[in-house]
């Protein structure tokens, strides 16, 4: 018996049931053809301040897409009809589905992972810190909203009086 190699493919989803249709698509193939496959669901950590307390949220990077890696994407495809909130395998314009490249898969898992381990060492909402780069330069500020997957911080700070959200990325700030 061969073993064929394994490949990523794009999955159309609902909004919201991605996690839902992973775990069916998942159990549908163990279940009528005894293979095991791959799901991903990138998810980045948001931080916001609300009422002075900090709260962390896990958001969907891809909304509407999951990331399937299998041998046989005709066994995914027939699927589709038989999964609620399936909708299909992002296709090329002759028809075929697209395969993913792999340095793609390892943008959304490794790198992801870098730059969430780099700005949550670095930064924590609602620390003080100073704009280094732009308009705002030498403004101090309050760290609102940490994006660890763009890099990128909302600043508050107080401009003729006023506080004032603005959008930077890390290395625009210091501690």
């Amino acid at each position: 018996m061969e073993t064929l190699e394994k490949k990523w493919y794009t999955v159309k989803v609902q909004n919201n049931r991605e996690k839902s249709v992973s775990e069916k698509l998942k159990t549908e193939m163990v279940r009528d053809f005894n293979q095991d496959l791959n799901i991903l669901i990138p998810t980045k950590t948001v931080s916001t301040v609300k009422s002075g307390k900090i709260k962390h949220k896990e958001q969907i990077m891809y909304p509407g897409y999951i990331f399937v890696e299998t041998a046989s994407v005709d066994k995914v495809l027939h699927f589709v009809k038989i999964i609620n909130g399936m909708s299909g395998v992002l296709k090329d314009t002759a028809g075929n589905p697209i395969i993913m490249r792999q340095s793609e898969i390892e943008k959304m898992t490794g790198v992801v992972e870098e730059v969430n381990r780099k700005s949550k060492e670095l930064y924590m909402v609602g620390e003080e810190v100073t704009v280094k780069n732009g308009p705002f330069s030498n403004f101090k500020g309050k760290i609102q909203i940490i994006d660890f997957e763009k890099d990128k911080v909302k600043l508050e700070v107080f401009i003729f009086g006023r506080s004032t959200i603005i959008d930077l990325t890390t290395n625009d700030i210091s501690k």
